[in-house]
């Protein structure tokens, strides 16, 4: 008969080699105090986390870039687990019934899974951003379908939704809107339109975060039809390391 919980095997009455057991036993509890578990919940809906896996990890690491919220199934196993979510997407913490806790994007928390509920058991403690910001400059009017500026990427990097926190300045104002496009290996992340008043308005594809990997290149590409009068812009992407 194993532990209650934690499945850790017992010895038997008079059984030989109970070294083997308890040996066994002992692994069992290291790991279920110290191991770490990394959950990849880049297929997005729910992601279900199995008896085996609870009972030999204490922590679990949820990564990957899903399209949309995540649910996480835990078992109906008692137990206390550290759950980082390094996604970009809120999580909601379940078991197949009973109470449902969240877990913010960039959070870490202790969850209490009692087998019938999932409460928090510690304050959530959000990820430190690390800012990683980058730019461009060009001074002349730009001809069409110019490339105005270029970024290789050297480690992996999140961009916000809709680029918030980026700013921009021009020293002269274009005719009419100018769109400038964002692309990453040829294909558009994102666009960045100045307006004939000079304002900027910055845009992703459907209002979602951007996640870019070492090696990734990032282009500032001018519209397709030359605009005569812009002159000296300036960007300034603000991002973090993911």
């Amino acid at each position: 008969m194993p532990s209650p919980n934690l499945a850790a095997p017992h010895v038997a009455a008079a059984q030989n080699q109970k070294e083997v057991t308890i040996n066994d036993a002992t692994d069992a509890l290291d790991l279920a105090m110290t191991a770490s578990l990394s959950v990849d919940c880049s297929a997005g809906g729910s992601i279900t986390v199995t008896a085996p896996q609870a009972r030999r990890n204490v922590r679990l690491s949820l990564t990957g870039t899903p399209a949309a919220d995540v649910t996480l199934v835990l078992p109906a196993v008692p137990r206390l687990l550290l759950i980082r979510n390094s996604t970009l997407r809120q999580v909601s913490v379940r078991n197949a019934t009973g109470a449902t806790a969240a877990l913010a994007a960039g959070s870490e928390s202790v969850f209490y899974s009692s087998g019938g509920g999932v409460t928090v058991a510690g304050l959530s403690t959000a990820a430190a951003a690390q800012v990683y910001d980058f730019g461009m400059l060009t001074f002349p009017t730009p001809g069409a379908s110019e490339t105005l500026g270029k970024v290789i990427i050297p480690r992996a990097v999140i961009l916000p939704a809709n680029l918030t926190g980026a700013v921009g300045h021009v020293d002269a104002n274009p005719a009419a809107d100018f769109v400038i496009d964002v692309t990453r290996n040829g294909f558009s992340v994102g666009t960045i339109t100045i307006s004939p008043a000079g304002a900027f308005t910055f845009t992703t594809p459907g209002g979602a975060p951007v996640v870019l990997v070492a090696g990734d290149v990032v282009r500032f590409v001018a519209p397709s039809i030359a605009d005569p009068t812009i002159a000296g812009i300036a960007l300034t992407i603000a991002g973090s390391l993911a």
